[in-house]
């Protein structure tokens, strides 16, 4: 497990803007797999296209690592993001697994989180019809 690669990996999200999106090239396999609620991508190229994407279009992303575990294959991120849309600060939370190749490179990074509370239930009209559907099943 190349432990420095993690570290500068890390380093990279919390640290990121869009001039740096091209230092993930030193760190990720160029067949890099990135998967989450809303993307399937193989590839740096598109990988790296989805965090130009989050920079046009949310205002003032920031990711914070909040704890994180190196195991034998895989490491884990605890992680929350914050941004401004829909006229107010968001926050979503979240964990990643990540995978190394042989060569020390993250060839898999996999992200995991509720993207129904942690976004659908903040749009307008799709975010009203959700709480009051949680509300006929709530046992408060």
């Amino acid at each position: 497990m190349n432990k420095e690669n993690i570290k500068k990996y890390i380093k990279l999200f919390t640290e990121l803007t869009p001039d740096k999106i091209v230092l993930f090239d030193d760190l990720i396999d160029k067949n890099i797999v990135f998967i989450d609620p809303f993307n399937n991508v193989k590839g740096s190229e598109n990988f790296k296209k989805i965090f130009h994407h989050m920079f046009k279009n949310v205002k003032n992303p920031k990711f914070s690592i909040l704890d994180f575990s190196i195991g034998k294959k895989n490491v884990y991120l605890k992680w929350e993001m914050s941004f401004k849309a829909f006229n107010s600060n968001q926050k979503i939370e979240g964990v990643s697994e990540i995978i190394l190749n042989k060569n020390g490179k993250i060839c898999s990074h996999i992200d995991y989180w509720d993207s129904l509370n942690g976004l659908f239930i903040k749009l307008p009209f799709i975010g009203i019809l959700y709480r009051l559907s949680l509300r006929l099943f709530s046992v408060s």
